[in-house]
């Protein structure tokens, strides 16, 4: 697999690959990644078609799917461990 080129977008790191017969294309935000896998056709051949491919609609449900991992991740992370509650460690005397 090796990489034909990135995609430019403010908040993702979108990486096009090329391997055997496909094209995955890889979206990355805040530590999650998500990998779209396209078949190569005769009208699906390099980065430049798929730049097409890649298109507002899908950057949109990739974003929301985003939305999704993290709460997940978010729930399983609490679930392992859960955050404490903060607790004071004013060591100095009042004043008054």
């Amino acid at each position: 697999m090796r990489i034909i080129g990135r995609l430019p977008h403010p908040t993702m790191q979108i990486t096009v690959f090329s391997n055997d017969n496909r094209f995955p294309v890889q979206f990355e935000l805040g530590g999650l990644s998500q990998i779209y896998r396209f078949q190569r056709t005769d009208q699906l051949r390099g980065l430049t078609d798929l730049t097409k491919l890649v298109n507002e609609d899908l950057i949109n449900t990739v974003l929301a799917q985003f939305s999704v991992m993290r709460a997940a991740h978010s729930l399983a992370l609490n679930t392992f461990a859960p955050p404490q509650e903060p607790q004071e460690t004013d060591d100095l005397p009042d004043i008054i």
